[in-house]
């Protein structure tokens, strides 16, 4: 599907407009802009500002405030609004564990460079520790991961003829010898790879 196929329905919404503008990779931010109308590109600014919001850690109630004071929307565009924001750029209440993690730890990094800057040593330490919890470097990280290597139980279904293979290879000492008596020549032809330029 074309990037611009959603632009081209008369049935499109706003959000499919608004959506087929961040798909599309192939034309210029000023170009993707005329496609809207001003009422798509009005929505699109409001979304921004709501996403914008929820990414400084805001509430929903929060972002919602912020639009109606920018915007001048009423309390319930506002909170459609944020719900068309989350359904563009993905919802914060499922927000990746490990991306919270590198957010509160560059959080930290802030707090750590404030404290380094006021000569606040003992506070910067306890800061320092706190990355260091969040990144997981008290752990003692093992090349071997221990629950790959835990004793498991297979049940190999093999055919007789097999079987008693593999007592004649056990009898033996465990060891085959892999020189077959009987092996064939055959015919090949060796291809020498050509110089650059040769034809």
């Amino acid at each position: 599907m074309a990037n611009n196929e959603l632009k081209l329905s008369s049935s499109d919404t706003h959000f499919e407009n608004i959506l087929a503008y961040y798909l599309d990779t192939d034309n210029p931010e000023e170009v993707k802009l005329k496609s809207l109308s001003k009422t798509d590109q009005e929505l699109k600014k409001r979304w921004e500002t709501a996403f914008t919001a929820l990414l400084e850690f805001r509430s929903p109630e929060d972002a919602v405030k912020r639009l109606m004071t920018l915007f001048g929307v009423s309390k319930a565009t506002a909170y459609r609004d944020v719900q068309r924001c989350e359904m563009l750029f993905g919802s914060f209440k499922r927000f990746d564990k490990e991306a919270w993690r590198y957010i509160s730890i560059e959080r930290k990094h802030k707090l750590y460079q404030l404290a380094l800057k006021d000569k606040n040593i003992e506070l910067a330490y306890k800061i320092d520790k706190e990355i260091d919890s969040l990144l997981g470097l008290k752990d003692q990280d093992s090349p071997i991961d221990l629950e790959k290597i835990q004793s498991q139980d297979y049940e190999i279904i093999m055919s007789k003829k097999q079987e008693r293979l593999i007592k004649q290879i056990l009898s033996s000492g465990g060891a085959v010898n892999m020189n077959v008596p009987d092996t064939i020549d055959i015919d090949f032809e060796e291809i020498k790879r050509k110089e650059d330029g040769e034809a």
